[in-house]
């Protein structure tokens, strides 16, 4: 019982390495903190977006205070009604030398200009954050999908280079026997055997380099693979605008915005401001206890007249916004560009990766007769090994151009912003 539960655990645990599709690992890589990052970037800029907008609500604050004058100081202004009265009925004069006081201070803003604009810039870096968050997570993904086509690039090419020490194998056994028969010259193993060991060699490289794959790929998905994953293309990517300029675009108005944020500064500012106070002393004539409430509340008018660095600061805002202008049209002809271009690449890949099939299976056949032509000593041991170099040189270019075919798809993908799960299975 303890084996056949063993032995289910193993199945398990190799049906989770190997049987993996490319939709897996593009779920796992949502999951990995590479894109809680981007993701906490967008949160980051909404919470600026909403720190932006509070800058209209009033602010409230509390104070206490404790002062010693020099000499008795009012609690508040006392009309002189007030003061005649407390001298006629000889009491207590709010004047204190030592005054304690707590109180609630109000400030509204009423008209405030740059408050506008800087809401508006806030809002338009926070849609450039979601976008930039989006591109990414696609970029993510193409790098997933291009290490599994290289994964399986060296999956396959190591596969080809086992089946043909396979196949060297046996033309070696067979030379083994006909040299000790004294058929055939002894150095004609020791060649089988030099290729044989130099594709083993090769085969180690390719372990070398499946091993740094993998290692980009877990870093990447958290998943841990033992060979390339299940993947297949459904459609090619496709879009009429480009995912890496929309950031710059949102970019671009938050700067137009910061300018005009900028230019505000000159206008006027509208307050308004209120405040109310206890107050607590010792009347200095009787040195008894006395308190009043103060209070005010009013509008105020903030009119700049000359702040020379201001109009610095307008100055750098209009260059940093042309300069992302320019960046942004750059960016632009350039996309606009490389799409041709890969989308011109793409058709010929497409159609080398028919020809590299049809070159494999005419390689195929001339070893076929390259072995028959061996075995009856019609071919030199150096001819032979040609067809088989052959052979693998055809399959490692059809190989290549298939994962070729993926890095194309995927920067395609990447430019105008196709989710990767949409476009394979």
């Amino acid at each position: 019982m303890k084996k056949a539960i063993l032995i289910v655990c193993i199945l398990i645990f190799s049906f989770k390495s190997y049987a993996v599709d490319i939709r897996y690992l593009l779920d796992a890589l949502k999951k990995q903190p590479i894109t809680k990052i981007n993701s906490l970037m967008v949160k980051q800029a909404e919470i600026g977006y909403k720190k932006s907008t509070d800058n209209f609500y009033p602010s409230i604050s509390g104070s206490a205070s404790w002062v010693h004058y020099n000499s008795p100081t009012n609690l508040r202004p006392a009309t002189p009604t007030e003061n005649s009265r407390i001298g006629a009925t000889s009491g207590s004069y709010p004047f204190s030398r030592n005054i304690k006081q707590i109180g609630v201070e109000v400030k509204v803003p009423l008209l405030v200009f740059p408050l506008f604009e800087i809401s508006k810039k806030a809002l338009e870096l926070k849609r450039s954050a979601s976008k930039k968050e989006k591109l990414e997570f696609i970029r993510n993904e193409a790098t997933v999908v291009v290490l599994n086509a290289e994964l399986e690039y060296l999956d396959k090419l190591k596969e080809a280079l086992i089946s043909e020490i396979g196949r060297l194998k046996k033309q070696r056994d067979i030379l083994k026997v006909a040299a000790k028969n004294g058929k055939v010259a002894p150095i004609s193993v020791f060649k089988i055997e030099s290729v044989i060991n130099s594709l083993k060699i090769k085969i180690d490289d390719i372990e070398t380099s499946k091993n740094r794959v993998l290692s980009a790929m877990y870093t990447l998905t958290g998943v841990e693979l033992r060979k390339a994953a299940n993947m297949e293309l459904i459609q090619n990517p496709k879009g009429s605008d480009f995912l890496p300029i929309k950031p710059i675009r949102h970019q671009l108005e938050a700067k137009r915005y910061a300018v005009k944020a900028k230019e505000a500064e000159l206008l006027p500012k509208i307050y308004l401001s209120g405040n109310i106070y206890r107050k607590f002393g010792r009347s200095y004539n009787t040195n008894d206890p006395v308190i009043r409430n103060y209070g005010s509340i009013g509008v105020f008018l903030s009119i700049p007249i000359f702040n020379k660095p201001l109009y610095s600061d307008i100055e750098l805002a209009k260059s940093d916004y042309v300069k992302t202008k320019f960046e942004l049209q750059q960016k632009l002809r350039e996309l606009k560009s490389e799409s041709k271009e890969l989308k011109k690449d793409l058709a010929v890949v497409n159609r080398s990766i028919q020809l590299a099939f049809k070159d494999v299976e005419y390689k195929k056949r001339l070893l076929e007769y390259a072995e028959v032509a061996f075995k009856v000593g019609r071919m030199t041991e150096e001819d032979y090994l040609k067809y088989v170099s052959d052979l693998l040189t055809a399959k490692a270019n059809l190989y290549k151009l298939k994962m070729k075919k993926w890095e194309v798809i995927t920067k395609l993908a990447v430019i105008f912003g196709n989710d990767l799960k949409e476009l394979v299975r």
